[in-house]
């Protein structure tokens, strides 16, 4: 009897024989990255076949000026809340986890909490992710707001998944055919955040089981020349969307041009805090201005890993000089970075 392993090789095979070339996909999630190389699915892809992490990680996407704002605004006295995979984000002035006094949270809500509980301290959200992220800061800020409280605000990076998506489909050097794409991201925008791409691509959960499925309808669209984007994920993805938690960023974000780590500034790649909700963001609350260097460590190719045009372990960094204990780039810091994927589950094979 055939194992699941051999069959899906033998699906993939198939495949790829109509192809007739070589093909680059892309996954755009930090969730998918960690489920491919623990499941070692990579392994079941023919040849001519190349599945790429991209800038789906929002810790390893965190601009260096966010980390030096979070850090200023800490050594301020205020009382900044944080989610702990950014304690090891490098920033020009150091890293967050160097830092005393912060609050390390797991939701966005406990920093809310933390300043209805303490009325006279200024308590300020360091607010990093995507969509889903960016839809329950909004439902804090909408919280913040009808309560009135006035020692809250956030200190917004929060990113704009589908700019990125658009500039990646379009770079030559990456040369992209298609894109296994994130549910959690879907769960939110809907189907419909993802029409129009310029390449074909697919909605995916992340069981190893449904991102093969998804990997077979991608390469299926590819191979008959099909242009269009498929949900595999109805479970929790519809096509419109959560309208609620669409119409709660619409109110208090729109979304404006912002730096994306490793890929430089993206036109409208970011949501900021509305003009009208400005006495809860914290940047002009507290006039944070840093001026912080571009670029990376010196040696780290995060930046061309997240683009795609290198796998992590083609950085001359990688498992030497930058582990998750030693991490140098914020790919490896992350649970969910491309690097810490790779470097964790280096020897699963199926």
């Amino acid at each position: 009897m055939k194992t699941a392993a051999t069959l899906w090789r033998e699906v993939f095979l198939h495949i790829s024989a109509k192809l007739r070339r070589s093909v680059n996909l892309m996954e755009v999630c930090g969730s998918h990255s960690m489920a491919v190389a623990r499941s070692g699915l990579r392994a079941l892809l023919p040849d001519n076949v190349k599945l790429l992490s991209g800038p789906g990680c929002p810790v390893c996407v965190s601009a260096s000026s966010f980390i030096d704002r979070t850090i200023l605004l800490n050594r301020r006295g205020v009382k900044t809340a944080v989610f702990g995979d950014l304690l090891k984000i490098p920033g020009s002035l150091g890293k967050l986890r160097d830092e005393n006094g912060l609050l390390v949270i797991y939701s966005p809500e406990e920093a809310l909490e933390f300043a209805r509980r303490h009325p006279h301290t200024e308590t300020v959200l360091a607010a990093v992710g995507f969509e889903p992220t960016a839809a329950v800061g909004a439902a804090v800020l909408d919280s913040a707001v009808r309560e009135g409280l006035t020692n809250f605000s956030v200190l917004c990076d929060f990113k704009h998944l589908r700019p990125v998506l658009d500039e990646l489909a379009s770079d030559p050097k990456t040369a992209l055919s298609g894109f296994l794409l994130p549910g959690h991201v879907g769960s939110i925008i809907g189907v419909s955040g993802y029409r129009n791409l310029s390449l074909p691509g697919v909605v995916s959960g992340f069981e190893p089981e449904n991102i093969l499925y998804s990997l077979k309808m991608l390469l299926e669209m590819i191979a008959d020349g099909e242009c269009s984007v498929k949900n595999n994920y109805p479970q929790l993805v519809a096509e419109e969307g959560n309208r609620t938690a669409l119409q709660l960023i619409d109110r208090y974000f729109t979304a404006a041009d912002g730096e994306w780590r490793g890929l430089g500034m993206v036109p409208g790649g970011c949501w900021k805090i509305r003009d009208e909700y400005a006495a809860f963001d914290a940047a002009c609350k507290y006039d944070l201005k840093v001026e912080t260097p571009a670029g990376a460590p010196s040696g780290c190719r995060c930046g061309e890993i997240l683009r795609g045009y290198l796998t992590p372990e083609e950085c001359p960094l990688f498992g030497s000089a930058c582990t998750p204990e030693n991490p140098v780039g914020s790919c490896m810091v992350s649970s969910e970075g491309a690097c810490a994927a790779a470097y964790h589950y280096r020897q699963v094979a199926i």
